[in-house]
């Protein structure tokens, strides 16, 4: 059997919708969710009341920050959701935390600029300069999206909103302690989150996200490609490729017009098409 049609978050022209249109071409629909939030509860619904009786649905959503440091194992997680005591499974997360972690992959940049992609060894290099410069704010963070309690936001990241994405001007250790103590404050109001125990995370994945640790030796994986984008800003402007998400949009347009098979360039993406089109429920 093979999935009929896969919600994914974001909206119609969002980067996850149009690299999925390309990734799982030929096997199935492909169709936006919005926000991930409550997208299971919505699988759920249509496989309960039967909406579409001859089709298979699921869907696919980010990975996100979590407590799971173990190596990647080029495959999507499954995502299953608990129906009275029982786990039913909606689809699948990314292993990587988010799409923007593969559009930068050295391989994607790679196929999709073609001869305009920078040199390939300069563009690895500064790649891991930048997840050296955000190894502390990528620990605090995590600290804080695993500090969360259920059903009630506390935010994960701080600085300029300016651009698309929110990225502070200073990433040291001591400004990354005060972002997490400003954070915590504000919302401890609202609800019980103690700042000793962030802080005792946040310790705990220094180690993991700074040179050499776990998670730093697959920054690809652990890192937030967004905040992996912003840190390449200057590389990016000396090679003519724009802003960081100028250049995001430089890697969607060489996926959607490229003549190869986008699958083969990350082994996720080929694993992701093999279990959706053998999926059986």
């Amino acid at each position: 059997m093979s999935v009929n049609i896969l919600y994914c978050e974001g909206g119609k022209n969002s980067p996850d919708t149009r690299v999925l249109l390309n990734v799982l071409t030929g096997i199935c629909t492909v169709r936006p969710a919005g926000s991930k939030y409550g997208l299971d509860r919505q699988i759920l619904f249509i496989k309960q009341e039967n909406l579409l009786p001859s089709s298979i649905v699921v869907a696919l959503k980010d990975r996100d920050f979590d407590k799971d440091g173990s190596p990647p194992v080029n495959s999507p997680r499954n995502w299953l959701a608990k129906v009275n005591s029982q786990d039913i499974q909606v689809g699948w997360s990314w292993e990587r935390k988010e799409i923007e972690n593969y559009l930068i992959d050295p391989e994607v940049v790679s196929h999709a600029l073609g001869s305009k992609a920078p040199p390939i060894e300069d563009y690895r290099a500064a790649l891991e300069e930048s997840a050296r410069t955000i190894a502390d704010y990528t620990a605090a963070r995590i600290a804080l999206s695993i500090s969360r309690q259920p059903l009630l936001p506390l935010k994960n990241c701080w600085g300029n909103m300016g651009g698309k994405h929110p990225f502070p001007d200073r990433l040291a250790e001591a400004d990354c302690r005060n972002g997490i103590t400003d954070i915590v404050r504000q919302y401890e109001q609202a609800q019980i989150v103690r700042e000793d125990n962030v802080f005792e995370y946040f310790e705990h994945l220094l180690s993991m996200c700074r040179v050499g640790g776990c998670r730093f030796q697959n920054f690809l994986t652990f890192f937030s490609g967004k905040d992996l984008l912003c840190g390449m800003r200057s590389a990016l402007a000396g090679w003519g490729l724009g802003e960081p998400f100028v250049f995001r949009e430089r890697i969607v347009k060489g996926i959607e017009n490229s003549t190869e098979s986008v699958s083969s360039w990350v082994p996720e993406w080929d694993q992701l098409r093999q279990i959706v089109q053998n999926f059986s429920p």
